[in-house]
């Protein structure tokens, strides 16, 4: 009986990997074990930032595995760098934004206030009131007073919005100088600190970075406990933020993204025996 070409065909496409469904498979355990382990918290959002924050199996094998110099250190280097490489190469956007290493760490800005810093006599007051959300503002309040601290200058609004001050007519009726300690003052107040998970100032007295094939990721070193942490915060985010887009029907199938979730799945295959 003749072998039909068709057949041979559709039995080579049977044959490859479907990584997407890989990369969900080895989620269910994953979002089994936050689920136990922090039972406490009420939302998904507050586990995963509990993983990336305090101290657990997860973030400690990431640590160890960055630290390390061993074949296993040396296989999830490898998978953590192809993440990142098709990451670069293939956009993927969550409702956070977009899906990669660059700036998918964001943590809120410690600094939110200003007291009465004086600048050319001038006394600058900048307060930012923080929502219960990363990022969401309830209140920016400026407030400048001249050398007798006489208030000439007040603007309340209810969201950090640089745009918004500089177009208010009383900012416009400052002094060009003033204007711009004003502006600089105000860009110190970013509720949000992005951090980028890549390093490209390399150090080694002592190491500031993790080479991991062409790239190098971020290590610091005055985190005794954790030097990995950056890393790790970054990685943790991409897993959950490619499930997301996965689970609310926003992901394209491509053969592109199929990559993506391959070296996802090998990131996260390598994390799950910490948690047996």
């Amino acid at each position: 009986m003749p072998v039909n070409t068709e057949n041979i065909r559709r039995w080579i496409e049977q044959s490859d990997i479907d990584y997407i469904t890989q990369y969900i498979k080895a989620w269910i355990p994953f979002n089994a074990w936050y689920n136990a382990e922090y039972n406490n918290l009420d939302s998904d959002r507050a586990k995963i930032n509990a993983i990336k924050n305090r101290s657990n199996s997860i973030r400690n094998k990431v640590n160890t595995l960055l630290e390390g110099n061993g074949q296993e250190s040396q296989e999830f280097k490898s998978v953590l760098a192809a993440l990142h490489s098709e990451l670069l190469n293939n956009q993927i956007d969550s409702q956070i934004g977009r899906i990669w290493f660059n700036d998918i760490v964001k943590n809120q800005n410690p600094e939110n206030l200003i007291d009465n810093e004086s600048i050319r006599t001038i006394q600058y007051f900048l307060r930012r009131t923080d929502g219960n959300r990363l990022g969401d503002v309830q209140q920016m309040l400026v407030v400048l007073r001249d050398r007798n601290g006489v208030e000439f200058f007040n603007y309340n609004h209810t969201e950090y919005n640089l745009t918004h001050l500089q177009a208010d007519a009383d900012f416009l009726g400052l002094t060009p100088a003033q204007q711009e300690n004003v502006r600089l003052c105000f860009n110190r107040l970013q509720p949000v600190v992005i951090t980028n998970a890549i390093e490209v100032h390399l150090e080694t007295q002592p190491y500031n970075h993790y080479p991991c094939d062409a790239f190098n990721f971020k290590r610091d070193a005055t985190d005794a406990h954790c030097p990995a942490h950056i890393v790790c915060k970054g990685l943790i985010e991409i897993l959950y933020q490619l499930r997301n887009v996965l689970f609310h029907g926003e992901l394209v199938p491509s053969e592109q993204n199929q990559n993506v979730y391959k070296n996802a799945y090998f990131c996260l295959k390598h994390l799950l025996p910490s948690i047996r």
